[in-house]
């Protein structure tokens, strides 16, 4: 007997724990799928610098983009990295940089070109603050690379 329910009642869970049609056996089911589906959807593209040239889509080229630099935006403003952020700073850097290099075989015009040249820059200048292990500049270096990547959007998505 399942406390809290009298002796004649057959046990159901929802006697126990009572549950909308939202969360419900199909419609749970409904929405666990559509989570994996737009998961899904999401592009994952971790690129490695020699592989960069051959990409042969804007599209793929933006997703490597994003997969490459967005969880380093999430490190603006530490006052301090630690040896792996620099390395890994480095190596964003590098590999943005030869994006937005070849981001311009799918141009949009000049102002998408200066933006990809832009880019570039801020990529060298994350770059650079890795090697030198410069944390006020790598945090400039990645604040400026995400104003661009988001001026970018705003006027060329």
């Amino acid at each position: 007997m399942v406390a809290g329910l009298a002796a004649a009642e057959v046990y159901e869970p929802s006697n126990v724990l009572p549950l909308s049609p939202l969360f419900g056996g199909a419609a749970l089911k409904r929405a666990l799928m559509l989570g994996l589906l737009f998961a899904g959807c999401v592009p994952h593209r971790d690129v490695p610098l020699e592989e960069i040239p051959k990409i042969t889509k804007l599209a793929d080229l933006m997703a490597a983009q994003s997969t490459i630099a967005d969880p380093q935006f999430k490190k603006i403003g530490q006052a301090s990295y630690t040896d792996a952020d620099f390395v890994a700073f480095v190596d964003v850097g590098k590999r943005i940089s030869a994006t937005s290099a070849h981001i311009k075989d799918f141009s949009k015009g000049p102002g998408f070109d200066e933006l990809a040249a832009q880019l570039g820059r801020n990529a060298d200048a994350l770059a650079s603050a890795g090697t030198a292990h410069d944390p006020v500049q790598a945090s400039a270096a990645l604040k400026e690379m995400k104003t661009t990547c988001k001026t970018c959007h705003s006027k060329y998505r």
